[in-house]
């Protein structure tokens, strides 16, 4: 019987991907002006979100996945129309129910409301039923809360652009690896692809969820939401990912520039690393002392001093 149910639901209209939700006559006529913008960033102005009822039978047949939509919010923030992109048909019509009555803040384009054109991503999991859920287990409102600062942060774009540049260097190592075919090139973005595929995955944010459970309250996570869908939330993430580079850099850089000084000290402090000749290099003469104060790059200069003589 629940097959039967499920494939002639699979017929019923408005179900189908990529029909349009009708709209009122009145929504027919020619557009506002009207911007584009990514789905994390219409996420970032959600000021009412209704959870979307997970559909029974979906629950039943163990159904679970993303609904992504194609909607136009109009310049009061109210969702004007909606598109099915792409979706279990199961789970489709309660995706459009929820989102048809999510509430954004107006977006502004020199001062004036403007229509959005963006895309929005209903994901549907599974969770334990009480009572026998393992221990460790998500609470099902903070994970709901996780998965919201996940799309206010635009988690899989970041994880995609950082993905990139964590796997690129791999590509000689893989490259190497490889016999040299003519489709050797192709092997590798396709292996380098798959990598990046794993980071989008339903799988992977799940584990993402998992982590931050460790880690935040579900009021920490509401707060880490709220600052980051302020601007200055949403420039630090935009740029967070060189800010750490500059950061990691910066730390090296201090690093290197000190460690001989470091060195010096500690050989003064501990006697013993004085037979350590990598260490504790044999101090440079007085007589040279003046022009390893006025050349940068202090003792190595002396070494070099010290060989000519």
């Amino acid at each position: 019987m629940k097959m039967i149910l499920a494939m002639a639901l699979l017929l019923l209209p408005g179900t189908a991907q990529g029909m349009p939700v009708p709209q009122d006559a009145a929504q027919a006529d020619a557009p506002a002006t009207r911007i584009k913008i990514g789905g994390g960033v219409a996420t970032s102005k959600l000021v009412h979100k209704t959870q979307p009822v997970y559909p029974e039978l979906a629950r039943q047949a163990r159904i679970q996945g993303t609904v992504r939509l194609h909607a136009i919010i109009g310049k009061d923030g109210v969702v004007k129309q909606l598109e099915v992109i792409s979706g279990h048909p199961l789970l489709v019509q309660s995706a459009l129910d929820a989102v048809k009555t999510w509430r954004y803040a107006p977006t502004l384009l020199n001062g004036e409301p403007v229509e959005v054109d963006t895309t929005v991503d209903v994901i549907y999991q599974l969770t334990q039923d009480a009572g026998s859920a393992p221990a460790g287990a998500v609470d099902p409102q903070l994970r709901a809360d996780i998965l919201h600062l996940l799309e206010v942060t635009h988690f899989k774009d970041r994880t995609a652009e950082s993905g990139q540049k964590m796997f690129e260097p791999m590509r000689p190592i893989v490259t190497a690896s490889l016999p040299n075919t003519a489709n050797r090139e192709k092997i590798v973005d396709a292996y380098i692809t798959k990598l990046l595929a794993l980071l989008q995955s339903d799988e992977f944010t799940e584990e993402v969820v998992t982590v931050y459970a460790k880690y935040f309250s579900d009021q920490d996570v509401k707060a880490i939401t709220e600052f980051y869908g302020t601007p200055a939330g949403q420039r630090f993430n935009s740029v967070m990912g060189d800010f750490m580079g500059d950061l990691s850099k910066a730390g090296q850089r201090a690093a290197m520039e000190n460690i001989p000084d470091i060195l010096r000290q500690l050989c003064k402090e501990y006697p013993e690393l004085e037979n350590a000749p990598n260490v504790c290099p044999e101090a440079a003469p007085e007589k040279k002392s003046e022009l390893l104060r006025q050349n940068p790059l202090g003792a190595s200069v002396g070494v070099q001093l010290r060989s000519g003589n």
